[in-house]
């Protein structure tokens, strides 16, 4: 017997995009998806509004029959998350504090709301319907604008004490070094992110290296944007860019040594990595994993997967849908 459908809605809220899309919760199906830059510079109000018109977008979209009953909204956000109340307290890759988002939605759609992390959301995107079924613990690790990593713990999310698990872009990697948007040092996220690979291109093409996106560089400067993105990098590299290259290699060593530290420590049965960067950039990937295996213990190194998030790009709208209908109380099955 066929199951029922039922329906959620996912948003994927990051500091470069914000995607929002329906989602068939019983087959993790993408039904319809709308997205826009994120424009976390413009402020906390515009981001909220852009959140509604792209869920809005979404859901008509979807053309989902006049009696469907949407389940539940999800929202995975980059940032620390208050889940109980839906506030997203600081996200300074959204630019956000304090913002009161499951209260926003649930009064625009007047449908239960639940609001997590982006890659928490990610990650149970990945263990239902992705890279991550088989697997009782693992780790998923996003690098985008951010990174951030969600933690599967016997088969269910890991928040820990405090609600922040997971955030390996935190991680200390080199004291007193590289000032992070969190304000501390030396975190990977400041080595190892697409905005940290950025900067350093910039910042070396403003000193005189010579590059293929120099005349991107030049309109990102006047422009005031900050981020390179992912397909522009892996062209760059495609085109044997010397400085693109060395600089994606530089960030790809520094994560495969937070990866290393994560299988040290913590063991997983696997590693999922995802986020636009690692989609978009072979040589990221690759060059990471090699890190990871040379850095960590030798057993963990024969031994443990480091897969590609099977998802893409829908991860996150995927895991927020799923998160808000289990909510919801949507059952899914235990090996989904």
């Amino acid at each position: 017997m066929l199951k029922q459908k039922a329906y959620a809605l996912g948003i994927d809220l990051g500091g470069t995009k914000t995607l929002a899309a329906v989602i068939d919760v019983t087959t993790g199906e993408v039904v319809a998806s709308a997205r826009k830059r994120t424009r976390a510079e413009r402020g906390q109000d515009f981001v909220s509004q852009r959140t509604i018109e792209l869920a809005t977008a979404a859901i008509n979209a979807a053309q989902l029959p006049p009696e469907t009953v949407m389940l539940a909204i999800g929202v995975g956000a980059a940032g620390q998350i208050d889940r109980k109340a839906g506030i997203v307290l600081d996200a300074p890759n959204l630019g956000v504090r304090n913002m009161a988002l499951g209260d926003i939605l649930h009064q625009q759609f007047n449908v239960p709301v639940s609001v997590g992390n982006d890659v928490e959301v990610a990650a149970l995107g990945e263990s239902l319907y992705g890279a991550g079924r088989g697997y009782t613990n693992f780790v998923c690790v996003f690098v985008g604008t951010g990174i951030g990593s969600g933690i599967v713990q016997n088969g269910r999310m890991y928040t820990g004490l405090t609600g922040t698990a997971g955030e390996i872009g935190h991680m200390t990697i080199q004291a007193g070094g590289r000032i992070c948007g969190c304000g501390s040092r030396g975190c990977l996220e400041a080595y190892a992110s697409r905005t940290a690979m950025t900067r350093a291109i910039l910042a070396e093409i403003h000193h005189g290296r010579q590059s293929v996106l120099s005349d991107d560089a030049a309109r990102l400067l006047k422009d005031g944007d900050t981020i390179i993105r992912s397909g522009v990098l892996a062209s760059a590299i495609q085109q044997r860019d010397e400085l693109v290259t060395e600089v994606v290699t530089d960030a790809a060593d520094y994560l495969g040594y937070g990866l290393a530290s994560v299988m040290n420590f913590y063991n997983p049965d696997g590693i999922i990595l995802g986020g636009g960067v690692i989609e978009a950039i072979d040589l990221l990937f690759e060059t990471a994993v090699h890190r990871a295996r040379t850095a960590s213990l030798a057993a963990s190194a024969r031994k443990t997967p480091i897969l590609r998030a099977r998802l893409g790009d829908f991860s996150g709208v995927v895991g927020a849908a799923c998160l808000a209908a289990q909510a919801a109380g949507y059952a899914f099955p235990t090996n989904a």
